[in-house]
């Protein structure tokens, strides 16, 4: 049934205002941060006022009588109480200062403890010299230990002078050992804030989002309205939209009243300089981008909160279910707060903690470009992934509880087969393959540093052509199997015309010259982000390829990529999206996600690969849907990476086919040309080519 997004729009409304109307879900949304947020900025402003640096006039020392407040303000004014030099730079360089005063109508004791002065000082002085000092400070309080603590070292240091003075007068041979301090590592930027928010953008989120989530699914399962809400013409799969864009919007509405208190208070409260420190702190530019985070954020557990909540009877259930995510969810907002940890590595696609460190790296004011596209990335995909598992288990009887399934049940292979697999298990697929590919990539290439010269170029090309394999045949693959698929209907392995084949063949001797010449536009007008250093190892490693056997550079480079990137992308995937998506839309989404994966290579960001993969995937779904099979897109690819490949390795060799490539980069006019004209040949043919009739 082919629905309207009006009619979506209207669904939403409808589960959007149901949500609204509980009293719970208003105070999660309104009350909680108009009055928590001020309670803490005053619990923190108490805190760092007592965190134990001095005031306004430095610390106060009360004694009680004039003669021991000079005595002591004599000692603390004495050059020889203060730090050695060492350790004064140490501490920044700041010597602290105290302010001594006399307690006339109180003891000194009292006047701490009614809050009056940082510490006491009680002096014995006899025959006009002070024998033993107590300093005395309040429990509890970090200002006043803080106090006691400077105090007492200082009279230390005085006494130390002292004491090396007397010993060298009586023995002027003796000399004593010099200190030295050293730092290493970069300096915290003090950024405060870059700590606090990613926190409170993961527990906040989680508030708003846990229950709305809870109470449209199940909720209305225990109150009974589930059962006849499924009997509605309406598809379950907009059903399960509009309750999961009613979930996005409650949680972006309550992160938002968050951040917009946690940003008011701080600013009234003047904390926002001293949380900020020397960081980007929290001005326009930066709530934009925390609040473009916390939507894609908001998708994400949003999906994760149905997907696990669909399969809870009960709001009781639910709640059992979700009280462990939750928890889960605290630690990779408290790796917000440790020092050393970076958004690079595994921990790029690392769901839930990427997110925190992308927001950390926003906050500071450093944002890695190719550490915050890999998180956006992979967060949308594992949002795609668990509304997908959602939408399965929506889609059958576990919406209405009258059967047993659990969790482990989306892990069992069904009963029947199909032929090919559901948009949702697609996306799910997609989710895997980009945080899998790029931690293979990566650990593929650390242990090639670890070797060394030890590998040779070919085990290297060898181990990337694996890496392939591993991930974009083996997870589409293991998917097909769990789903019950056909596999020759899922990879689209069908017969086909030989009109097929050789325009496939034209298009790829035409195709590969534009792919070429856009690359090195990309490079010319700065949209490629290789430094010169990269640029310089990319040479180097087009070098290595002159020393091995171009039969190992076509079987790695151009037929193993041929085979798994077609059997991926316009197999599995396409037969996935046929199924719900019109033929030119297939197309395009085929063609968009080929030319993104080809964008992540290793710890690379290649940009400038996008515009003319992306084109390469629009020639190759185009050739898999007039073709009806992926066999004739295998070797057009092939052939166009397979000349991209031979004219990076013999390009000095060329110049008899009117090629300087040394003085220019760009290729001939004349191969364009004659690119161009097989390329339009090619499209010719694929177009009056007839389909062989499928025996599925």
């Amino acid at each position: 049934m082919n629905l309207s997004w009006s009619r979506l729009a209207r669904l939403s409304r409808k589960e959007l205002r149901e949500t609204l109307r509980d009293r719970r879900t208003i105070l999660t949304l309104v009350m909680m941060p108009i009055l928590v947020y001020p309670l803490l900025s005053m619990a923190l402003n108490r805190f760092l006022l007592s965190s134990g640096g001095p005031g306004e006039s430095g610390f106060v020392v009360g004694v009680d009588t004039v003669a021991e407040s000079e005595w002591l303000q004599s000692l603390l004014n004495d050059p020889r109480s203060q730090p050695p030099e060492a350790i004064l730079e140490a501490s920044g360089g700041n010597l602290a200062e105290f302010k001594v005063v006399v307690t006339e109508e109180v003891k000194a004791t009292d006047a701490l403890l009614a809050n009056q002065l940082d510490v006491a000082a009680e002096l014995v002085i006899e025959d006009g010299e002070p024998t033993s000092i107590t300093v005395t400070a309040f429990v509890g309080d970090q200002a006043s230990q803080s106090a006691r603590r400077i105090l007492v070292e200082r009279l230390q240091w005085l006494k130390l002078k002292d004491a090396v003075d007397i010993l060298q007068r009586v023995l002027p041979e003796f000399s004593s050992f010099e200190v030295r301090t050293e730092e290493v590592g970069e300096k915290p930027s003090g950024n405060v804030l870059s700590s606090i928010i990613p926190l409170v953008l993961v527990l906040m989120t989680i508030t708003g989002a846990v229950y709305p989530a809870i109470d449209l699914t199940a909720g209305e399962r225990e109150r009974g309205t589930m059962e006849a809400l499924m009997a509605s013409p309406v598809p379950r799969w907009w059903l399960l939209l509009a309750k999961y864009i009613a979930v996005v919007t409650v949680a972006m509405m309550t992160a938002i009243a968050n951040l917009g208190a946690m940003f008011i208070t701080l600013s009234l409260t003047g904390l926002m300089p001293l949380l900020s420190g020397d960081g980007a702190g929290l001005g326009l530019p930066q709530i934009i981008q925390i609040l473009l985070l916390l939507v894609l954020f908001s998708a994400f557990f949003a999906a994760v909160l149905l997907s696990l909540t669909s399969f809870a009877r009960s709001f009781k259930e639910a709640q059992a279910y979700l009280i462990p995510v939750m928890l889960l969810s605290l630690a990779p907002a408290m790796l917000s707060l440790m020092p050393g940890i970076d958004l690079s590595g595994p921990l790029a696609v690392a769901p839930l903690i990427n997110i925190v460190l992308l927001a950390r790296e926003i906050l500071s004011g450093t944002v890695p470009v190719l550490g915050a596209t890999i998180a956006i990335t992979t967060t949308v995909l594992y949002a795609i992934a668990a509304l997908a598992v959602a939408a399965k288990l929506f889609g059958n009887d576990a919406v209405t509880r009258t059967s047993d399934q659990s969790i482990g049940s989306l892990f069992q292979r069904p009963a029947k087969a199909t032929l090919t697999p559901t948009i949702g298990e697609a996306g799910m697929v997609i989710a895997l393959l980009l945080p899998i590919s790029f931690i293979v990539s990566n650990a593929l290439m650390q242990w090639l540093r670890t070797r060394g010269p030890e590998v040779s170029v070919a085990w290297q090309l060898g181990l990337n052509a694996i890496g392939l394999i591993l991930a974009f045949g083996l997870i589409p693959l293991v998917a097909t199997f769990l789903g019950r698929h056909r596999y020759r209907a899922t990879y689209r392995m069908h017969r086909t015309s030989i009109g097929f084949f050789i325009g496939g063949g034209a298009m790829a001797l035409g195709g590969w010259a534009f792919a070429h010449e856009a690359l090195v536009l990309a490079d010319q007008w700065g949209i490629a982000l290789l430094n010169e250093d990269q640029i310089e190892r990319t040479k180097g490693v087009l070098e290595k390829w002159k020393t091995i056997s171009p039969v190992i550079l076509l079987a790695t480079m151009a037929l193993t990529p041929a085979v798994i990137e077609e059997l991926c992308f316009r197999g599995y995937l396409f037969s996935a999206f046929s199924k719900a998506l019109r033929p030119w839309q297939t197309i395009a989404l085929t063609s968009v996600l080929f030319g993104l994966f080809h964008v992540f290579v290793g710890s690379t960001l290649l940009v400038e690969r996008f515009l003319p993969t992306t084109f390469l995937g629009f020639l190759l779904g185009w050739l898999a849907y007039r073709s009806g099979s992926v066999l004739p897109g295998m070797l057009m690819h092939f052939l166009h990476n397979g000349l991209l490949e031979l004219v990076a390795r013999y390009h000095e060799k060329l110049d008899f086919l009117g090629a300087d490539m040394e003085a220019s980069r760009h290729l001939p006019p004349t191969w364009l040309a004659t690119a161009g004209g097989c390329l339009f040949v090619g499209i010719a043919i694929v177009y009056v080519s007839k389909r062989v009739a499928s025996s599925e």
